[in-house]
């Protein structure tokens, strides 16, 4: 009934003629196949042997029926690919010697015009049609070990050898502290103390038990971050070299399915939570040091070293050694030309967190745009918060209200000004290329995901105030009900904005500008449920499942696991040889072994790296924030 109900409110309903939404198998195995890989491995041991990735567009040059059908089938690009440009892996030595010799053409003299001729010519024979060569990457054999260690490539050695020499001298340190209970000169490398950073990435922190009503942010942090995985492997499944395109394309067809490719709002839970926190604990702060206007530099300051250590040895991986890792037919497009030549180019960019507004840096560690954008929130939020802090309530409701309808307005003038869709919908040719204007105009900047980071604000002064009367209900049944429900609610949202992947005309403007503007928000109204409901201790906010101790350690390793699993999806399609089965149920248990991966090597990523760097910065400036706040 809801989804009736939801495209009668469509202003023009119907079908578009020009448009073909379904074929069935017959009529697609006319189309050309999307893409093929030549054996890579015995190309590369032949002689003299080069091998290309092509990228090939289609043309009519004669009126063919068959050109009409892709084109009018590829026009529906909300669940078809693109099938006017196609990928080809050829081994031109093998392939292409007998068109070279008919035609008196040397491979390696003429190798631009004997591929573009030569798949033109297969072209022709197999459909009647004609296509040229738009992008193209070769791989020689008598080049394949020409990647040569260079400048950054040492630096980042060297850094990476120093952490490692660091956290051995801190580990006897620490050691040698615990035994004569002095050392002189040596708390600074102490930091780096391996045995230390694990005790405290496994303690149970009871420092302040008001903290505890956080305790199932651990669980959810961790959900979060495995969906997150789980969305990022689909690159692997539904790029251009997949061995079933059409089984992918169906897979739009289902209403679950849908959901997952509707799944990309789940990170406004993080910025839901760094509203929250931010006020909960400035708040609780207030209570013993004086802050003033000046102290927001320093926070400022101390939250960028939190996070950028981390990233920053990311990015730098990705630059430097990623490439010498492998090899492969598109190891060079994906990883030397792609993610490493991009972060080379905008590693700036990523340590200043301005990376998601820029449209060219597409592939470089690209679900940093997360962290760009949350640390801009966070710069927004902590001046709004010393804004309104010692204001009247009535001020508080009225100023964070009106700044969430202007959040809710940004996303929403966006998609008017720039004609784009109600959210960033995953589409075919989007896992192919990863190009959407939807994502970079919409999607991943800053001001249009402050919305929920509001919502978190007004929920961290609520919850301080609950807090402080210590108001509770913890036999209140309907909130007992509606706390199992806060999940549920978030797969309902995400249906509602699965209802967009539709056949038919493009909802109205005014649909998409309304559901832009106010699907975060619900996201952020959602999630300050389930915390009010934490706090006023309604039993069924997952008391024993969600506060379970065991989430603690995987929570704390969710950021490094969100950095690094990037790192082997790459990896994967990089050193990919052949095409990859469509299999959603494989793709699943891809998404648990990269993210139980990965897992494993936050840890010694957050012993080495994140936990140091964050001991460090409480060291060097925890006697400078007292001073500034007294």
């Amino acid at each position: 009934m809801c989804k009736l109900c939801f495209y009668l409110v469509f202003l023009c309903f119907g079908q578009c003629f020009g448009v073909i939404y379904h074929l069935n198998e017959t009529e697609y195995e006319k189309l050309p196949r999307l893409s093929e890989l030549e054996n890579y491995e015995k190309c590369m041991e032949e002689s003299g042997g080069i091998y290309c990735v092509a990228h090939l567009e289609l043309y009519n040059y004669s009126n063919s029926d068959l050109y009409t059908l892709i084109r009018e089938y590829s026009d529906h690009a909300l669940k078809h690919y693109n099938y006017t440009k196609l990928d080809r892996g050829i081994c031109v030595t093998q392939t292409c010697k007998n068109y070279a010799r008919n035609t008196g053409l040397d491979i390696n003299r003429d190798l631009a015009v004997v591929l573009e001729g030569c798949l033109n010519e297969t072209m022709i024979k197999k459909y009647g049609l004609s296509a040229k060569v738009y992008n193209k990457n070769c791989d020689k054999e008598s080049d394949k070990n020409q990647l040569h260690i260079d400048f950054y490539d040492y630096v980042f050695l060297g850094v990476f050898v120093t952490l490692l020499m660091l956290a051995l001298i801190g580990s006897f340190c620490e050691v040698d502290k615990n035994q004569k209970k002095e050392i002189s000169g040596k708390t600074f490398i102490a930091c780096f103390s391996v045995p230390e950073n694990y005790k405290q990435l496994t303690a149970i922190d009871q420092s302040d038990p008001r903290m505890s009503i956080f305790k199932s942010a651990h669980a959810f942090r961790t959900l979060a971050s495995f969906f997150i995985v789980h969305a990022h492997v689909g690159l692997m499944i539904g790029s251009a070299f997949t061995a079933d395109p059409h089984t992918f394309e169906k897979a739009y067809e289902s209403a679950v399915l849908r959901i997952t490719f509707s799944g990309m709002n789940i990170v406004q839970y993080f910025f839901f939570m760094t509203g929250l926190l931010l006020t909960y604990i400035t708040l609780m702060k207030a209570e013993t040091h004086h802050f003033s206007w000046k102290i927001i530099p320093t926070i400022i300051v101390l939250r960028w070293w939190r996070l950028t250590p981390s990233a920053a040895m990311v990015v730098a991986f990705s630059a430097t050694w990623m490439r010498h890792l492998g090899s492969g037919p598109l190891w060079t497009s994906w990883i030397v030309n792609g993610s490493s030549h991009q972060c080379r180019r905008y590693f700036w960019a990523h340590i200043f967190y301005v990376n998601n507004y820029i449209p060219e840096d597409v592939v470089c560690v690209f679900q940093t745009w997360y962290i760009a954008a949350d640390t801009q929130i966070f710069i927004a939020a902590i001046v709004i918060h010393f804004a309104i802090r010692n204001r009247s309530t009535k001020f508080k409701t009225i100023a964070l209200t009106a700044l969430l309808l202007l959040s809710m307005a940004s996303p929403a003038l966006h998609v008017w000004w720039q004609d784009l869709d109600a959210f960033s919908m995953q589409k075919p040719d989007v896992y192919r290329t990863l190009i959407d204007d939807n994502f970079r105009r919409l999607h991943v900047l800053g001001h249009n995901n402050l919305g929920c980071c509001i919502v978190g604000l007004a929920t961290g002064h609520l919850i301080y105030w609950l807090q402080q009367n210590k108001i509770q209900y913890p036999n209140f049944r309907i909130g007992n009900l509606l706390c199992w429900c806060v999940i549920p609610m978030f797969i309902v949202v995400l249906y509602f904005s699965s209802l967009f992947i539709h056949d038919g005309e493009r909802p109205s403007l005014a649909l998409r500008m309304l559901f832009a503007g106010t699907n975060r928000a619900l996201f952020g109204f959602i999630a300050a449920f389930w915390a009010v409901g934490v706090v006023m201790n309604f039993n069924g906010c997952s008391k024993a499942i969600m506060e379970w101790q065991g989430w603690v350690v995987p929570g704390r390793l969710s950021y490094g696991v969100y950095l690094l699993h990037n790192i082997f999806i790459e990896l994967g399609q990089g050193m990919r040889t052949q095409l990859v089965p469509v299999s959603f149920y494989n793709m699943f248990f891809m998404a648990v072994g990269i993210f139980t991966v990965s897992l494993v090597l936050a840890i010694p990523f957050h012993l080495l790296v994140e936990a140091p760097t964050a001991r460090l910065m409480k060291l060097c400036y925890d006697e400078k924030l007292n001073k500034k706040t007294n």
